[in-house]
């Protein structure tokens, strides 16, 4: 199978395997300070020096302005390569980390906030625009989902450790901590990580947002359901439940670190996911249905919220999020490969870009709705509402297999790169 790379002129390709550990291992790093503040901020808001009503917004503010950075980020990578841009995210991560240490008050820290949503737009777009690069209809659930159970498993190392250092440590130390440790990604990220936009098409020079008008439609309905289940888990789970812990401990009489008990829950939820997306990616590949997948795995995240709605004890809050975090583990990959299946070498940056725009709004108004909706109305009501909107991606989802996320999607971009062959050949651009 050939496989185009620009990398040092040699026009090799770069190992499979080897670029997704490096991707992996890069952005769990990069991830270090921003899944600190979702562990320790519930609990922890007054060493940052803001009142707890500013929480949802410094834990949402970088994704408003993702959803500007998502989609011009993927034509920049679309126009310069995947290396170059994919460094600039990991530099500003390190800059974002430093700034969450040194900020004091509100404002710096919204600073802080606002540079780590133009480095993760950088690192998100460019690491889905990579995987699709290296991967082929025939193999990218499977290797999409490994990527996920890799980077999960550096996120449950970060939950974990990030609750324990900041209830040993406290915020400020543990910040101090992980600084370096971000950086740390961009020297892996520089010596690991090759050049792999596809040689087809980079000669021609469309108009600058030309891309976006040339993509399939039908990706609206991938990016409707990656809306829904970040709205849902990434937003409204993420920003209450160290809330919801914190209430139940206090109904249960229970003396608990909270910050570590949320870490280990959020480390769990990881955990969860570095097992089953690979078995997810594997079934998309298997099935050749990446929309039925989808739907699947958005009906397990129902279960898991009404769990949340109406459960009572710590028994109920684990099992809610563990059930949450299956569904999406089946999700996103069957999620990544359908959007990947409709969209040519040459607009996979634009592609990946909108997908990631999708997303970061559900990520972005979740915490906003769920922490309003939990002071008026309780915690209940925010997790009953996060289970009839995951009951609407489970709809959307399957009424996609008509849409290119059924078998006949994934047949028609085989037809167009051949058995076998990579669509990063020159002439598969239509």
């Amino acid at each position: 199978m050939e496989r185009r790379a620009r990398s040092r002129g040699d026009g090799s390709a770069p190992p499979r395997a080897a670029t997704v550990v490096a991707l992996a291992a890069t952005t769990s790093l990069a991830l270090l300070g921003d899944l600190m503040l979702y562990t320790a901020l519930p609990v922890h808001y007054e060493a940052a020096g803001i009142p707890v009503a500013a929480l949802g917004v410094i834990l949402s503010v970088h994704r408003f302005i993702r959803l500007a950075a998502n989609p011009l980020g993927g034509l920049v990578y679309d126009r310069l390569g995947r290396r170059r841009p994919f460094l600039a995210g990991l530099g500003l991560a390190s800059l974002a980390t430093l700034g969450y240490l040194l900020a004091g008050s509100f404002w710096p820290l919204l600073a802080a906030r606002l540079v780590w949503g133009l480095a993760f737009s950088l690192i998100s777009v460019g690491t889905l625009a990579i995987l699709l690069d290296v991967t082929t209809p025939a193999d990218r659930g499977r290797t999409v989902g490994g990527y996920h159970a890799l980077a999960n498993v550096g996120r449950v190392l970060v939950f974990v450790s990030s609750g324990w250092l900041v209830d040993a440590l406290g915020y400020r130390r543990t910040l101090a901590v992980f600084v370096p440790l971000t950086a740390l990604g961009g020297v892996i990220a520089w010596g690991a990580l090759r050049e792999t936009r596809p040689a087809a098409g980079v000669a021609e020079r469309a108009p600058f947002l030309a891309g976006f008008r040339a993509l399939d439609r039908r990706l609206a309905v991938p990016a409707a359901v990656g809306f829904a289940t970040f709205f849902t888990g990434n937003g409204i789970l993420m920003a209450t439940l160290g809330l919801h812990l914190r209430l139940e401990t206090a109904a249960a009489g229970t003396l608990a670190p909270l910050a570590a008990l949320t870490g280990a829950l959020l480390a769990a939820r990881q955990a969860v996911a570095t097992v089953a997306a690979p078995v997810a990616g594997r079934l998309a590949d298997r099935l050749g249905d990446r929309a039925a997948v989808a739907a699947a795995g958005a009906a397990i995240g129902v279960a898991g919220f009404a769990a949340l709605a109406a459960g009572r004890g710590l028994g109920a809050v684990v099992a809610g999020v563990l059930l949450v975090a299956l569904g999406e583990s089946v999700l996103l990959p069957a999620l990544t490969a359908w959007a990947g299946d409709l969209t040519p070498p040459a607009l996979r940056g634009a592609a990946m870009g909108g997908l990631a725009a999708a997303n970061d709004l559900g990520g972005a108004t979740g915490p906003l709705v769920g922490i309003a909706l939990a002071g008026s109305a309780g915690l209940r009501a925010a997790y009953g509402l996060a289970a009839l909107v995951a009951l609407a991606a489970l709809a959307l989802a399957w009424l996609g297999r008509a849409a290119g996320g059924g078998p006949a999607g994934r047949r028609a971009e085989a037809s167009r790169t051949g058995p076998g062959r990579s669509p990063d050949r020159p002439g598969t651009i239509g």
